[in-house]
């Protein structure tokens, strides 16, 4: 599967309103260095034009409710990972691809797709510390009404 992705250059999304502010402790299981990694999903959706707007819309009203995702990973003063509740925001990343779902046979063949190409890369350090969510839409070259990735 061959084909190129062009990436925006990505921003945080914040939650729509304010949230509360402060630490949230991890539990038990989630303070186990080998249970700590990020995983890196790729959702299919067939939607017209306006998707990426409509997703970093939701995006935002969602985080008001789940807000800890658009804080941060801390380390305390005990050296214990935590949550610092900042409402700093989530990764978002628009991106064009050169082909359309139909083309790529809506990704059914998991083992050539390029998740590189269509996963969003982690921000630079000079944009902000990591995340909690990355988050990455992909629409095609040809058509504004094609099909995402």
């Amino acid at each position: 599967m061959d084909f190129s992705v062009v990436r925006s250059s990505g921003g945080l999304v914040p939650p729509a309103s304010v949230t509360p502010s402060g630490i949230l402790q991890l539990s038990v299981m989630d303070k186990l260095a080998v249970l700590r990694c990020y995983a890196r999903t790729l959702h299919v959706f067939r939607h017209g034009p306006g998707a990426a707007q409509v997703i970093r819309e939701a995006l935002a009203k969602v985080l008001v409710p789940y807000y800890p995702l658009a804080g941060r990973l801390k380390e305390s003063s005990h050296g214990e990972l935590q949550i610092a509740c900042s409402g700093e925001g989530v990764w978002f990343v628009e991106a064009t691809a050169d082909c359309s779902l139909d083309v790529v046979n809506d990704l059914e063949d998991a083992l050539s797709i390029p998740y590189d190409k269509l996963l969003p890369d982690r921000p630079l350090q000079s944009q902000g510390e990591d995340p909690l969510l990355l988050m990455q839409v992909n629409k095609p070259i040809e058509s504004p009404s094609s099909s995402y990735i």
